[in-house]
């Protein structure tokens, strides 16, 4: 487990403690219509961090072509329809360049400032003159909290600032009667350490999706 993370709950749970079970019982919230509706159709894309494909079969029911890439072998054994590489992102280094780069789920929020730099290297080496990297962030920092519909609940607990500007959090997912805990690291950025650290890896703040700026989109330098 990666430090400070785990995760406890039915099945297999990767090294930050994600439940591959939990997101296969977890749809879709709309992100591939906000993707959608800021890309061509029809547009290549390299989708970092991909699970269980949660996101990656809507696009690819949207027209896209997307390759899939995620360090849990079970996650993508769950990703079928089109092409999957295992590997973890910094590491990543393929001999093609995609129409759009995509890295979903707060990985920009990785409380390592080093390790955000990885991250984000690796998606200015695979995106094309032109094209687009398209980031989801926080937009808030954790509070405790209850959040609940007729289907699941998410409790926000054990909430904890760090060194550093990191803050750590226990988030547990009840659903259908089955319950899963993660502790998470993260770091909220501020727009001006989003576009610094864009900058160290080559890449420009290009705008937001959405009036929230929970999803931003980057360039080449």
């Amino acid at each position: 487990m990666r430090v400070g993370q785990g995760g406890t709950g039915p099945g297999a749970h990767t090294r930050d403690g994600s439940a591959v079970e939990l997101y296969e019982v977890t749809p879709a919230h709309g992100e591939d219509e906000v993707i959608d509706a800021a890309i061509d159709p029809h547009s290549s894309i390299l989708e970092l961090g991909c699970g269980v494909g949660r996101i990656t079969r809507p696009l690819l029911a949207r027209g896209h072509h997307v390759v899939a890439v995620d360090e849990s072998p079970e996650m993508l054994a769950r990703v079928t329809g089109t092409e999957t590489i295992c590997s973890t992102i910094d590491e990543l280094r393929l001999d093609r360049r995609f129409d759009v780069v995509l890295m979903m789920s707060f990985l920009i929020n990785v409380a390592d400032d080093a390790e955000r730099l990885r991250l984000l290297r690796t998606c200015a080496h695979h995106v094309r003159p032109g094209g687009s990297v398209v980031l989801q962030q926080e937009i808030a920092r954790h509070a405790p909290a209850v959040l609940e519909d007729e289907h699941r609940k998410l409790v926000i607990a054990d909430v904890e600032d760090l060194p550093g500007g990191a803050q750590a959090a226990t988030l547990t997912h009840i659903v259908n009667g089955r319950s899963w805990s993660q502790r998470i690291v993260t770091r909220y950025l501020s727009e001006d350490e989003l576009t610094a650290q864009l900058a160290a890896a080559g890449l420009q703040l290009g705008g937001y999706l959405t009036p929230d700026r929970m999803w931003v989109r980057a360039h080449l330098s």
